[in-house]
């Protein structure tokens, strides 16, 4: 019989990976200790069982003497002597220890597959603190110990506040290496998934994009976690709201900036995550991780953020086997199923669904191209925008967008206009004959109504010629005047003369000028 060290869910033999959470699963000893073991951070390393009963007989030679060494150093008398054989097996000498002279150990938080965790206080300033100490069985491997050492270095490096801050670094008595962290009050992601999964909507999402602005943070450094999980993202409660602290930078890629070679000082840092070695957990492993390929980048990271929105949203993982084998060949040859047909009751968002499908394509090329672009995408969704997840396709390769991938559609406004011109044209044309003739007689009432300001002819209306007479309208020559008509419009030819000359003198006298011409006798 096994047991998953992180639901507890039991299993019969020949059953390696937990179902549920993928975790590997341990004999079933002591079964109030396995919720102190996470999932090993590294697949390939052997995970230390929740309860080991090891015979005094059975440990190594080495085993008794950082005992004997921290006797004198350590202050707590439980860390004095080795255990005696039948005593407890959960026993651990560094509970009541004091590190480096000032971090006093309080208890054991949890172990992961490189080191464990303690909940720790510090001697002088009383603060609490977060220790992980390398497991004593990699205390020979150097490669271990300078892989903690870059943990330490890159965390503190990257200075994010959605980043677990590093504070130091040192040695125990019995040369175990350690890091100082600061001390998170708060429980794992995976935890509030296994409890509470299907998480609402914008949860999720709002815990997605503090994820993912840490990441991109990390990758503007040139780091690449590579073993994103629920297990490593911490939410601290910080009034109503989840604040995200990302932890574990232990099998992290370290690239260097600007173009420097391998050669280049300090090399050996940056070779400490071997290619070709499978790292990271299955369940959150990339295809390119799961076939070994030796160019990772940061979208292995995108890939495993959109396995984490899909399980916050789902409850549940999209592949799962019976052990890592199956699982590794379900992520390279099997298709997620999209997250509303998994839980079609729940209604979640097509565009949600379409930002967490982009972030998971298999093919890294057709992902967010940068973690800040899957960043931007979550808090469009986050303000209501629903035109976001779909990938940019140009001449058959996909790139980064920042914009809806199709262009809102304006078929609706010009079907409108061409309605309303259809109508214009109808009433126009159904406008009875009788209007057509109104239309001169206002703008001819516009001109007279205009007309008086307008200059007035300066001639009297008495002695005005009568007005010619038009031939156009008719080819009849026109009539002699009679002997009375001429007769009048002769006598009447003097006054009109004496009168047009009376009005031009009056005018010149208004204008300042003599009859002669002379302007002398009316100065400007």
């Amino acid at each position: 019989m096994s047991v998953c060290p992180r639901c507890l869910t039991q299993y019969p033999a020949g059953v390696e990976v937990c179902a549920k959470d993928g975790a590997t699963l341990t004999p079933s000893v002591v079964g109030s200790a396995a919720d102190l073991v996470t999932a090993p951070t590294m697949p390939d390393l052997p995970a230390a069982p929740p309860a080991p009963a090891v015979p005094a007989a059975s440990a190594t030679p080495s085993a008794p003497a950082p005992a004997a060494q921290s006797e004198a150093s350590l202050s707590a008398p439980r860390a004095t002597a080795p255990p005696p054989s039948g005593a407890d097996p959960n026993f651990d000498s560094l509970i009541g220890a004091t590190l480096a002279g000032r971090y006093e150990i309080v208890r054991r938080i949890g172990e992961g597959g490189m080191g464990a965790v303690y909940e720790a206080r510090h001697a002088v300033i009383g603060k609490r603190v977060a220790v992980k100490v390398l497991l004593e069985k990699f205390l020979t491997k150097s490669d271990f110990v300078a892989r903690l050492l870059q943990e330490a270095r890159l965390a503190s490096s990257i200075g994010h506040e959605n980043i677990v801050d590093v504070t130091d670094f040192g040695t125990t008595d019995d040369g175990r290496s350690f890091v100082v962290m600061e001390f998170l009050d708060g429980e794992a992601l995976s935890q509030l998934v296994m409890r509470e999964a299907p998480l609402p909507v914008e949860r999720s999402l709002r815990i997605a994009r503090q994820v993912a602005s840490a990441l991109g943070a990390a990758h503007a450094k040139g780091i690449y976690h590579r073993d994103v999980k629920p297990e490593n993202v911490y939410l601290v409660r910080r009034g109503e709201a989840d604040f995200v602290k990302v932890v574990d930078f232990g099998i992290s890629k370290a690239v260097k900036q600007g173009g420097q070679g391998d050669n280049a000082e300090g090399g050996d840092t940056y070779r400490l995550t071997h290619t070709g070695l499978l790292l990271g957990t299955p369940l959150y492993m990339s295809p390119e991780q799961a076939r070994g390929d030796e160019d990772l980048d940061h979208r292995v990271d995108i890939w495993a953020l959109g396995i984490m929105m899909y399980e916050c949203l789902t409850g549940e993982v999209p592949f799962r086997a019976n052990n890592y084998l199956g699982i590794i060949s379900q992520v390279l040859t099997h298709t997620a199923a999209p997250p509303s047909q998994v839980r079609p009751e729940l209604g979640i968002p097509d565009a949600v669904e379409a930002v967490v499908m982009r972030a998971m394509e298999k093919d890294r090329k057709r992902r967010y191209a940068a973690m800040a672009d899957l960043e931007h995408d979550l808090e469009r969704l986050l303000a209501g925008d629903q035109n976001v997840g779909s990938p940019l396709v140009i001449d058959g390769s996909v790139g980064a967008r920042r914009g809806p991938a199709v262009p809102p559609r304006r078929w609706h406004l010009g079907l409108a206009a061409a309605l309303a011109l259809g109508v214009g044209v109808s009433l126009a044309l159904s406008r009875p004959p009788g209007g057509d003739m109104k239309a001169p007689s206002a703008k001819n009432s516009t001109a007279t109504a205009a007309s008086p300001a307008m200059p007035a002819p300066t001639a009297p209306p008495s002695v005005e010629a009568p007005p010619p007479v038009s031939h156009a309208a008719t080819d009849r020559p026109p009539r002699p005047a009679s002997p009375h008509v001429r007769a009048r419009i002769e006598r009447r030819a003097p006054a009109a003369a004496a009168a047009k000359a009376q009005g031009a003198t009056s005018d010149s006298v208004k204008r300042g000028v003599l009859p002669s011409g002379s302007r002398e006798a009316y100065p400007e």
